[in-house]
């Protein structure tokens, strides 16, 4: 502090201030130290004559321009002292707790936070870097459930840091109400429930409603005298079949989009063997290996081993003939999904051609291949092999 010209003049850091008087060059004065707490700036009055920290004039004090930076920061900016004290209390932190600076000053921390502020164990503690040690690192994060002068409570993301003071350990913390954000949260998950249902409610009556249908089907195909015509109504039965085992499971997982593929290929294999009356004569072998598909890719697969089994066990083993029936399924090392089909009966008829025989069966393994995209692979010889090889649909929807 310094007098001339009727002035007393007196220096903060970066700041030129007077007390009263004329304002004169006082550069030479620059070693001036904050001596009167009642200084303010040139051209500037502290934003509130509250003031906001325990500690004495210094960084915290309202006459410090950085104090004031702090004070009108757009978050909640509360300081407190290693007995969690509360040494420092912003405006955004008044509006967002109801509570005034002076009301809280000295008090606990606890006092703002539901159960205390766990975070703040000793051992924790020392863990935190000081700024000096620690430029430029992120700070310590956590959310917390803070509680307003009224009682009510609000989430709030808050971060922590330690600061060196005058020789004292401060720590403080920097805070925004996130309350708008968690409801919206809320409002988000619950649409995803409601749909979730919904859609699990829409694969059940799939699966039920395709079931009436096989079943309607089978009642009429019993009265039908012609045998040609009756085995039609049949494979249409099982073809309907084939896609209400796979909204069955569906039904059961708690997926509605990813389909347990080798659990899926299982039960179409007991149920054509059961429904053709292959058991005893005719052998399956399956080696399975667990891997999921999209179900977009999981029906159209379904439905190729539906016709590749079915055209096996009716034609592959004539008069009854023993025989067997091998499935694999497995990952390739690029990702993709290979599927194989093999029986050891007697091989497709001479003179057909799979790529362009007009029969419904192979029309639709052809058709089904091409909307997944398959690689397709027919060998006749000593039996028939059909190999597909398919993208799981997993990554990005059904094509990858």
């Amino acid at each position: 502090m310094h007098e001339r010209f009727g002035a007393i003049f007196v220096k903060i850091p970066h700041k030129c201030v007077r007390i009263r008087g004329h304002y004169h060059d006082i550069v030479e004065y620059s070693n001036v130290d904050v001596q009167h707490s009642k200084a303010e700036a040139l051209g500037r009055r502290s934003p509130s004559k509250v003031n906001r920290s325990a500690l004495a004039p210094g960084i915290l004090d309202h006459t410090n321009s950085f104090a004031r930076i702090l004070d009108l920061a757009a978050d909640a900016i509360i300081a407190v002292d290693v007995r969690k004290s509360i040494v420092f209390f912003n405006r955004s932190a008044e509006a967002v707790f109801g509570y005034s600076a002076e009301e809280v000053r000295a008090k606990p921390l606890k006092l703002l936070f539901r159960g205390g502020f766990a975070g703040f164990h000793p051992d924790r503690m020392a863990k935190l870097k000081t700024p000096a040690e620690s430029a430029g690192a992120t700070l310590e994060r956590r959310e917390m459930v803070c509680r307003r002068k009224n009682g009510t409570e609000f989430p709030a993301k808050v971060s922590l840091s330690k600061i060196e003071f005058d020789g004292k350990t401060i720590l403080s913390l920097i805070m925004q109400d996130v309350t708008s954000h968690a409801f919206t949260e809320e409002r988000l998950r619950a649409a995803l429930r409601e749909k979730e249902v919904l859609l699990e409610e829409v694969h059940h009556r799939v699966k039920n409603n395709l079931q009436v249908i096989t079943s309607l089907l089978g009642l009429q195909a019993r009265s039908i005298k012609d045998p040609a015509t009756r085995i039609k109504f049949d494979e249409s039965r099982y073809r309907i079949q084939a896609m209400a085992i796979l909204h069955e499971i569906l039904d059961e997982s708690s997926s509605l989009a990813e389909i347990d593929f080798a659990d899926y290929v299982q039960r179409l294999v007991a149920h054509l063997v059961r429904s053709y009356g292959a058991i005893g004569h005719i052998r399956t072998r399956l080696l399975l290996k667990p891997l999921s598909c999209h179900r977009d890719v999981a029906l159209p697969c379904g439905l190729i081993v539906n016709e590749v089994l079915s055209n096996a066990l009716k034609y592959a083993f004539p008069g009854g003939k023993a025989g067997e029936v091998q499935i694999e399924l497995r990952r390739e090392p690029t990702g993709r999904v290979h599927l194989l089909i093999a029986d050891n009966g007697i091989g497709l008829p001479r003179g057909c051609d799979w790529q362009t025989s007009p029969t419904l069966g192979l029309r639709l393994v052809r058709t089904l291949a091409r909307q997944i995209e398959a690689a397709l692979q027919v060998t006749s010889g000593n039996g028939t092999a059909f190999s597909i090889t398919f993208r799981d649909g997993l990554r990005t929807g059904i094509k990858e």
